[in-house]
């Protein structure tokens, strides 16, 4: 598997790969003991961000009824833009050298002979079947993503309509409290998540661990997302899978601000206005800096205390 404490460089705290590290433990093994609750929780008190965001475009009208429904949509990664999102990698090389390393038949078998290459056909059928497991699992796997920053350029142009659209902040404890499972940050790495040993006896553990981490580990070229992922699977989605759409809408705690883009148009900005009023939701507005290339949020509507 990636070495993953090799790719901490630039925006990629050791924190971040730490409680990458936890969270996918605990979803492999469905058990947390109090040790890791306790690192967990260190992670977000000293260094996690208090609020996730999540960019929409407001020509699409489901997505603010999603936002007034406390819904979200998880998709399946095969929707994703990014063509190398969720990609894992199968060392074949490497795994059938680790079957001849742990498997007492295979020693002294001569390379080409009879019995090897039966061996070697075994271990390509399991690599192949691997593989085939990787990909039903990404299908049927909901994903929600969010991201550190309200203020980026390219996540306003990108997933906002060209500033047109808007931003939801939510906070990351209540996420945590309230769904009871917590957003895994997003490592950024030249390298792909990898398998290079198969451990039969802990294989199933293994499969769901390295599936997170396939699902939270992208190119570093996708660094200035600053991304966040919620990662649902197979039974938490349950009869709410759209098999058509590949993906999901479940429930998702209440907004604590919206923020709109500096190119909001009046009719969107006036209902959006109207639903923060109405559920006490902060209101944000994003206006284009005079000096700087850089947006400067202003409050249209403020309910804290």
């Amino acid at each position: 598997m990636i070495d993953v404490d090799a790719c901490t460089d630039g925006y990629n705290e050791d924190w971040k790969v730490r409680l990458r590290k936890k969270l996918s433990e605990i979803v492999a093994s469905r058990q947390c003991s109090d040790e890791v609750y306790t690192d967990i929780g260190y992670c977000y008190q000293c260094y996690a961000p208090a609020f996730l965001y999540k960019y929409y475009s407001d020509a699409n009208p489901l997505h603010f009824e999603a936002i007034k429904n406390n819904t979200m949509w998880y998709s399946s990664a095969i929707n994703f833009n990014d063509v190398f999102d969720c990609d894992i990698f199968v060392d074949e090389a490497s795994i059938f050298q680790s079957i001849v390393n742990a498997s007492p038949a295979m020693k002294g078998l001569k390379k080409g002979s009879p019995m090897w290459r039966e061996f070697k056909g075994q271990s390509i059928k399991s690599t192949q079947g691997l593989r085939k497991t990787f990909e039903e699992l990404k299908e049927k796997t909901g994903i929600a993503c969010l991201s550190e920053s309200d203020d980026s350029l390219l996540m306003w142009a990108h997933y906002a309509n060209n500033h047109k659209g808007f931003c939801v902040e939510y906070e990351l404890l209540e996420i945590n409290k309230q769904l009871q499972f917590t957003p895994i940050p997003i490592i950024y790495s030249n390298e792909k998540v990898f398998i290079e040993s198969l451990f039969p006896q802990s294989l199933e553990k293994s499969i769901t661990k390295m599936l997170v981490d396939a699902l939270s580990t992208k190119s570093t070229e996708w660094s200035y997302e600053k991304e966040w992922r919620i990662i649902r699977d197979d039974s938490a989605c349950g009869d709410k899978w759209n098999k058509q759409k590949y993906g999901a809408l479940l429930p998702m705690i209440k907004p604590t601000s919206i923020i709109l883009g500096c190119q909001v148009e009046e009719s969107f900005r006036q209902t959006v206005e109207e639903y923060c009023k109405e559920n006490r939701i902060n209101l944000y507005k994003m206006e284009k800096d005079n000096h700087f290339y850089k947006l400067n949020k202003q409050i249209v509507l403020s309910f804290d205390t």
